[in-house]
């Protein structure tokens, strides 16, 4: 909008209108003595006025569109500076804004600018929730400092930062983001469609979902894998007759698991699937040795 606004007050400018006004006072001319130097001038004062129409139609559409995204900005905020749990709180006034856009926008309530902003709200929910789960304890003390450049995730290997029993509970806030917000997408489309007359959500789930349907596969594993170390390092404090072996046995699974450095948050990574279930076949014969 800022942009074609200092465009548009440019074209309005003395020094502009002058320079057309003589260009077009010259493709106007009915003197013989032009010939085809006034036939360009007329092309080109023809394309000035396209363009120039073209530019206020557009600038129209960027007001329309600043005026109704500017809504969203007290529901975008948590996005960014709360947690899983704060952004549950605000989804239902979030999506209610959206559905308004959708409704009565006149330029930004196309299916294509609307998928599109859905899907850049998704993925702004997994970067919180990345940044939640590697930073909880330090956003818990009021140490972190924003802005900082994301850490890398294989800390969530060191039990003395990151221990289990804290660490799952943020995990599980993750999948519960995920629920609440399709949730509430369900519950919005079913009120437009209790109105026919309306513009209904017709947008593709697994476009605005997926990423998220994914990053919330790999983090029920991590739930899955810390909950099991944390269930062994539970036995560990019991003293149990022969209990020994079968915790060096557990421990160099996990080891074995760990050397393999995957990226535990980078749910496009495959092989981090793959090897998970080799994981779990080794604990399975450890849980039957026990």
């Amino acid at each position: 909008m800022r942009k074609l606004t200092g465009i548009s007050e440019q074209l309005r400018s003395k020094n502009c209108r002058t320079v057309y006004d003589v260009l077009n006072a010259a493709s106007m001319n009915p003197s013989d003595g032009l010939g085809k130097p006034r036939d360009k001038i007329y092309l080109a004062t023809s394309k000035w006025r396209s363009i120039e129409l073209r530019v206020t139609e557009a600038l129209n559409e960027a007001k329309d569109n600043v005026k109704y995204l500017s809504t969203l900005e007290k529901f975008i905020e948590p996005l960014y500076e709360g947690s899983p749990d704060s952004i549950k709180d605000t989804l239902p006034a979030l999506m209610n804004s959206i559905k308004m856009i959708h409704t009565i926008a006149r330029y930004y309530n196309t299916n294509d600018r609307m998928t599109g902003l859905f899907v850049k709200i998704t993925q702004q929910m997994i970067n919180n929730c990345k940044y939640n789960i590697l930073y909880f304890r330090r956003i818990r003390e009021g140490t972190e400092k924003t802005g900082k450049k994301i850490m890398n995730d294989d800390v969530l290997w060191n039990h003395d930062e990151y221990p289990p029993e804290e660490l799952i509970p943020v995990l599980k806030s993750c999948l519960e983001l995920n629920a609440a917000y399709q949730k509430q997408y369900e519950i919005t489309k079913e009120r437009l469609m209790n109105m026919p007359k309306g513009k209904q959500f017709e947008f593709s789930p697994n476009q605005i979902f997926g990423k998220f349907d994914l990053f919330c596969r790999r983090v029920s594993k991590l739930i899955e894998l810390f909950g099991t170390i944390q269930q062994f390092k539970t036995l560990e404090k019991h003293n149990l007759e022969n209990i020994g072996s079968i915790l060096t046995l557990f421990n160099q699974s996990v080891s074995a698991f760990k050397k393999k450095n995957h990226k535990l948050l980078d749910f496009h990574n495959n092989t981090f699937d793959r090897d998970f279930v080799e994981f779990n076949v080794e604990v399975s014969t450890v849980e039957t040795e026990l």
